[in-house]
């Protein structure tokens, strides 16, 4: 999984207010009416434009004045999701209410028009005024409202199913040798895999931690010491490098119900209750404890993780 993602505040843009794009014709290049200038580089425009109720799957590209590649959603793992605009409002959503399943546009459009647009990107901030980018668009399907309602819930099980199988494959590999199911338990209603070292330096296999009351049930915070992977191995977080202990407090009884997030990695504001003294507990979390569908540098979106959770004390 790549963790590129769609910019929706520069489709939400889109919507609201006109673009100001670079008026002019050459190379094939035609200039609409509203002043879109565009030419089809795949398919060509269509006769009547889909009715209400519709969603677009697309990818797009933008390229700066130099040649470079200023976003690429094209690497993406996933398309992007857009309602089918039913009105053009400006000069690009024209150019998507022309566009059909299989089609690809290039539209050229202003240094200026990116900036008011997508300000909050570093690298469309830094362009040169008054120059000339190229936004270039390929719609892969066009979907009725009960298509696209199965497409996503499709996605979605693509996606539990994929980190799950990573899951499963570190825990096969890194089992406990004479131990059922190498010493993993599963709760399935957390979607966490773990297993917890006590004070003795056994695996307790027998208590079903995830599926019970927090063992810190009446404390308002704990600290602990933590260690966070992806599911490759590769470090992400150690307090003990850090030189720091982190903190965790609670809302209710149960932190799985109500838990301040304090952590990126939500698991962590979590799973800390659930370990007693002296205990080591090793979980194998879905991107849902984890990073989620943004990630963060050095983790792809819906990502997997591996925490390592020890030395908890109650405040």
């Amino acid at each position: 999984m790549k963790n590129i993602k769609m910019k929706k505040e520069f489709w939400i843009g889109l919507i609201v207010s006109p673009l100001l794009l670079v008026v002019g014709c050459n190379g094939g290049f035609k200039t609409s009416d509203k002043g879109l200038v565009y030419k089809f580089l795949e398919g060509d425009a269509l006769k009547k434009p889909y009715g209400p109720h519709h969603f677009m799957l697309l990818n797009h590209m933008l390229i700066g004045p130099k040649g470079d590649t200023l976003e690429n959603s094209f690497l993406s793992d996933t398309l992007e999701e857009l309602p089918y605009p039913l009105a053009a409002k400006n000069e690009l959503l024209e150019a998507l209410m022309m566009m059909g399943a299989g089609s690809k546009m290039e539209v050229k459009i202003s240094t200026d028009s990116l900036k008011q647009k997508i300000g909050g990107s570093p690298l469309i901030a830094l362009l040169e005024s008054g120059k000339e980018a190229r936004f270039i668009i390929q719609v892969d399907r066009v979907l009725t409202a009960e298509d696209y309602d199965a497409y996503r819930n499709q996605k979605f099980l693509n996606r539990i199913m994929a980190e799950n199988k990573m899951i499963d494959d570190y825990a096969s590999k890194n089992g406990v040798k004479g131990l059922i199911d190498g010493g993993w338990l599963l709760d399935s209603n957390k979607m966490i895999k773990y297993r917890i070292k006590r004070l003795d330096g056994l695996y307790d296999i027998e208590q079903r931690r995830l599926e019970n009351a927090p063992f810190w049930k009446s404390a308002k915070a704990v600290t602990f010491h933590c260690e966070v992977y992806n599911i490759d191995g590769t470090l992400l977080v150690n307090s003990a490098m850090e030189g720091r202990l982190y903190r965790a407090e609670k809302l209710s009884v149960d932190p799985f119900e109500s838990a301040l997030a304090i952590y990126d990695v939500r698991c962590l504001n979590i799973l800390p209750f659930y370990l007693g003294d002296g205990e080591e507990g090793e979980f194998l979390v879905t991107s849902s404890n984890g990073y989620g569908n943004r990630g963060r540098i050095g983790v792809p979106a819906y990502a997997p993780l591996r925490v390592v959770i020890k030395s908890v004390k109650p405040e």
